[in-house]
């Protein structure tokens, strides 16, 4: 496997972990998160999307798939032989 492919996978999955731990928008570079007054999910002050654990869920889960796309060859089974 290409260390540079392994390597760029490993840094975007802990860039959403570190956006997600700061309150920070998953979509977003700079968006900062705010609080929507009266509800508990949080809007980003940048791109107006509302925020929940789940849309960090699902752009994690985007990398992975897109890694696996670009590496084919990648056994992902934990089966032993």
């Amino acid at each position: 496997m290409n260390v540079s492919l392994q390597e760029k996978f490993i840094n975007d999955i802990i860039k959403i972990i570190d956006r997600w731990s700061f309150e920070q928008c998953a979509f977003c570079e700079d968006g900062i998160m705010v609080s929507i007054e009266g509800m508990v999910d949080f809007k980003c002050s940048k791109c107006g999307r509302t925020m929940n654990p789940l849309n960090y869920l699902g752009q994690i889960a985007k990398i992975v798939f897109n890694f696996r796309d670009q590496n084919p060859n990648l056994n992902v089974d934990n089966e032993s032989e």
